[in-house]
Formats: structure tokens, C-alpha cells, sequence
């Protein structure tokens, strides 16, 4: 009897075990710097997210940390990585700004840079902040190569 009780019993739970692996994380935004994020070959941790001018003026900030944790070189393209906010408005990396100021021509700080892909070699981390289109609203879902990786939440 008590067989027959168990197995309708995990027919339904199995399957809802399975499923719940493919949710994405959920970080509250207090949280974003000590929390690591996988998207493919790539840990990305985001160390600062500035959401917005509260006046409704400025764009959002990112500031990400990627580590490369597969065995060979991978390419981190900057424009695959996007927020969607709370009422569906999708956020794009908009420009780079650099924290380097050894190049020729002199870098200005004041002139957006465009983002370009960032080829990063085995076990190597890079660190890049980046505008984004409009305000973040929480909670945000991000995505990176057209996969949801993470919900941020207040």
C-alpha cells in the first residue's frame, strides 16, 4: 500500500526538483560584490551598480568583475550583457569607461569609449565599468549571451 502511495508521490516531485535548477539566482542588491555569477565560461561578479540619478536624470552605472574559468582563452563581449527592469525595459551597455591612463594618445576620461570584446586568457580576471541605456529599477533580471543569469532584488 505503501508503495503505491509513493510512487505517484515522486513522479511529482522529481521533475519539480529538476526544474528548480534551471531558476535563476536570486541576489539581493546588498549582496552583488561578495556573489558570483556563472554565465558560460565566465564568473562575473558585479562590484558597484549605480542605479540611477534619483531626480530621474543620468544613466546607470555597472562595474563588473569577469574571471575566465574555463582552460583556454575566452572572448567577454560587453554588449551581450543586459538588464530588464521591473516594467520590462531592457538596459544595454551603453559606453566603457576605462580606470587606465597609459595610453597614446592621452586617455580623457570626459569621451565615451566603445565597449569592445575583451579576450581573456585561462584563470585571468579583468575589471571594466560600463554606462548603461537608462535607470535601473529593481528587481532587474540580467541576462549575458541571450541567457537569464541572475534576478537582482532590493
Amino acid at each position: 500500500m505503501l508503495r503505491l502511495l509513493l510512487i505517484p508521490i515522486l513522479s511529482l516531485i522529481i521533475p519539480l526538483c529538476v526544474t528548480a535548477d534551471d531558476q535563476p539566482r536570486r541576489i539581493r542588491s546588498s549582496d552583488l560584490d561578495k556573489t558570483g555569477i556563472t554565465a558560460g565560461p565566465f564568473k562575473i561578479r558585479i562590484t558597484r551598480l549605480n542605479r540611477g540619478n534619483f531626480l530621474g536624470h543620468g544613466r546607470a552605472s555597472i562595474e563588473v568583475e569577469v574571471e575566465n574559468t574555463s582552460s583556454g582563452p575566452e572572448t567577454f563581449y560587453p554588449q551581450r550583457l543586459a538588464l530588464v527592469n521591473r516594467d520590462n525595459v531592457q538596459l544595454n551597455v551603453w559606453v566603457g569607461r576605462h580606470s587606465y591612463y597609459g595610453t597614446i594618445p592621452p586617455y580623457d576620461p570626459r569621451i565615451p569609449v566603445t565597449p569592445l570584446e575583451i579576450r581573456i586568457t585561462p584563470g585571468a580576471r579583468i575589471k571594466e565599468v560600463y554606462s548603461l541605456t537608462g535607470k535601473v529599477r529593481l528587481p532587474s533580471r540580467l541576462f549575458y549571451d541571450d541567457k537569464l543569469v541572475a534576478e537582482i532584488v532590493e
